[in-house]
């Protein structure tokens, strides 16, 4: 086990010359951006305007950079052109490789002290951390989407709930509700009750919601078997022998 702890695949390496230009923690998501990128190139996943899909919490475990932090960091490299976000997903993103190579390869100081004071403005212009986190969090609200208001307003607390954990990104909330729509359809009781589940077991996933809530269903079912099959001694089913 403490091989795995040391072992090279549990590192993510990043150049330091672009660590000095847009920071540390930059740095570490591009060189994870450039791997995710060099993946979703030989997958044939990125479409013809350059965007791929980015899985946040894979991102999470492999850099330790939270998803909030991450959409500050595409933010910030927003404004030197490395990273774009799609307009419809903040999880789909375009990385510009080129244009990571070029800033590598720059060695006019002048350039090089532009971009750094661009990432540094972008990350100390006026808003605070927390107005950040609320924006992150207003865009992940946007997209619950569920034919009944009941159902909607619970999901806005569940995704309100995990997103204090960090446990959330717009891909989970997509597929939380697909999962949703085709296990419960039209029953809002059951929709309901596991939404209610997810929420107080910190579920990321419906699949677990539903795994629980099909274990208290057997649960509840087994008793009624047991109580229905207990006879109850009344007057009408004692015999009248007198002993």
């Amino acid at each position: 086990m403490l091989y795995d702890v040391v072992t090279p695949s549990s590192y993510r390496t990043f150049n330091v010359t672009i660590a000095h230009i847009i920071g540390l923690v930059n740095a570490v998501y591009c060189s994870e951006l450039l791997d995710i990128y060099s993946k979703a190139k030989r997958k044939n996943t990125i479409d013809s305007n350059g965007f791929f899909p980015l899985n946040r919490n894979y991102v999470k475990i492999k850099t330790s950079i939270a998803i909030d932090e991450q959409y500050v960091c595409d933010a910030s490299l927003s404004k030197v052109d490395l990273v774009k976000t799609s307009k419809d997903n903040p999880d789909v993103i375009k990385f510009d490789v080129e244009q990571f190579m070029r800033i590598i390869a720059e060695e006019d100081s002048k350039v090089l002290s532009q971009i750094h004071k661009k990432i540094v403005f972008s990350k100390n212009d006026g808003e605070s951390k927390e107005l950040k986190r609320m924006k992150i969090k207003d865009n992940l609200l946007k997209v619950v989407s569920y034919d009944d208001a009941k159902v909607v307003i619970a999901l806005k607390e569940w995704v309100e709930h995990l997103f204090e954990s960090d446990k959330i990104s717009s891909d989970t909330i997509r597929e939380f509700q697909t999962t949703l729509k085709n296990y419960a359809k039209t029953n809002t009781t059951i929709a309901l009750k596991l939404i209610t589940i997810a929420k107080a077991q910190c579920f990321t996933s419906c699949v677990d919601a539903i795994k629980q809530y099909e274990q208290e269903q057997e649960v509840l079912k087994s008793k009624r078997i047991r109580t229905t099959n207990f006879k109850v001694a009344t007057s009408d089913n004692l015999s009248d022998k007198k002993y």
